[in-house]
């Protein structure tokens, strides 16, 4: 039995022995053990045991010194920059359906990483990633959006509820005219006329409005109409008998010829053409 665990023993030491340092005191106990003038079995036995243990320490530091550190987080790398088309959200994956992180004002400024998935671009916000849908950024910088032109003062463009069915007819200065008179002398107003099947004139090709109206609110809707005539594009004026002609004073109104009979003579209704 002695020669049993002695052999088992070297068998021990001599495996021991092949890793660095692995205890030298209790190496060569074992190895006095092989020569037959060690201690008794039960001593053998122990010697056997720590040499075990000694033997997985030994192991598990090993597996220890070689692991690989885990790796440091890197910064995510920026690639490009873009500029969002509009109010766009930020996803946490590229999915309509990933949750939403942020948002991405209309021509504000947004870092890319290179990185895209179907219609996705992964972007870089306040540190952290996320997507976007491509369609909804440019890498082109958007130019500055023109200011609208306001309009001139005291001319309007708002709808009129008289006679409105004439607008399909008119042109669109003198559509303008029809809604600035309207929205300005419209209390005064019955109704408005345009367009004319067969007229030879302005009223054949939708270029003049008629506004019925008579009296002094004739003449103050003819005054307004001379005060805007440039941002109205108005080539003429035509009201009880007299002609004005754009460019001309605004007192100075020409005698027209006796037509025969009221409205003829323009006298139920200011007459204006445009070009």
């Amino acid at each position: 039995m002695a020669v049993g665990v002695a052999t088992a023993v070297l068998g021990l030491a001599l495996a021991v022995g092949q890793w660095p340092d692995p205890g030298t005191a209790a190496t060569t106990q074992l190895a006095a053990t092989a020569d037959g003038h060690g201690p008794d079995d039960a001593s053998l036995a122990a010697e056997a045991r720590r040499a075990t243990v000694m033997l997985a320490q030994e192991r598990a530091t090993r597996r220890g010194r070689t692991a690989s550190p885990p790796e440091t987080p890197t910064a995510t790398a920026v690639a490009g920059r873009a500029w969002a088309k509009g109010r766009v959200n930020i996803r946490s994956g590229p999915s309509i359906e990933a949750a939403r992180v942020g948002v991405v004002e209309a021509a504000h400024q947004v870092r890319t990483t290179g990185v895209t998935d179907n219609d996705w671009t992964q972007i870089v916000s306040d540190g952290r990633t996320g997507w976007v849908k491509s369609s909804y950024v440019s890498t082109t910088r958007p130019a500055p959006t023109p200011k609208a032109a306001s309009a001139p003062s005291g001319v309007s463009s708002a709808p009129c509820s008289i006679s409105p069915s004439i607008e399909s007819g008119l042109t669109a200065n003198a559509r303008a005219v029809y809604r600035a008179v309207c929205a300005a002398h419209g209390g005064s107003v019955s109704s408005f006329a345009g367009f004319r099947s067969g007229d030879d004139g302005d009223h054949g090709s939708g270029r003049a409005v008629d506004i019925m109206v008579s009296g002094d609110p004739g003449w103050a809707i003819a005054r307004y109409v001379q005060a805007h005539a440039r941002a109205l594009h108005v080539t003429y004026v035509i009201y009880q008998q007299k002609i004005w002609m754009t460019g001309n004073p605004t007192s100075q109104w020409k005698l027209m010829e006796d037509r025969g009979g009221s409205t003829a003579n323009h006298f139920d209704h200011v007459h204006v053409s445009v070009t």
